[in-house]
């Protein structure tokens, strides 16, 4: 199943992207500020978006190094917590299948996600989740 999304630690180029976020859309030069100013509490909806998933699908962690996708049968183990995510490298970033909707959510710098899928189907499915955790998403 991993290599039906990865290849070589990334998701394969022929899904398209959905990008999640605190706001609406990308952050100009002039807005750049906000990224300094996101609380603790708004770092949190990603973390919300991810409980609230797990919820009514089964999600799956990509661990690239063995080129396997574990199922995550307690959402609290796969979650950092603030101060971790504040301080990842981006090799360490959460890269979750989801595969009833086949399609990969992973993290990102900036306080963005993005959802990789081939079937608009799964947009349409992740959006009441992602507006029920208080986050925008946009392509």
């Amino acid at each position: 199943m991993y290599h039906q999304y990865f290849e070589d630690w990334e998701v394969k180029p022929d899904f398209k992207k959905e990008f999640v976020s605190l706001w609406a859309d990308w952050l100009g030069e002039k807005d750049s500020h906000k990224l300094e100013e996101v609380t603790e509490s708004e770092w949190q909806r990603f973390n919300q978006l991810l409980v609230l998933l797990s919820q009514d699908y089964i999600l799956q962690e990509a661990v690239c190094a063995k080129e396997e996708l574990v199922t995550i049968n307690n959402i609290s183990t796969a979650l950092s917590s603030y101060k971790e995510s504040m301080n990842k490298d981006a090799s360490k970033f959460s890269k979750i299948v989801i595969p009833d909707l086949d399609c990969v959510i992973t993290e990102e710098w900036d306080y963005t996600y993005i959802v990789w899928y081939k079937d608009a189907q799964a947009i349409i499915k992740l959006a009441p989740y992602i507006k029920a955790a208080n986050l925008c998403h946009f392509a």
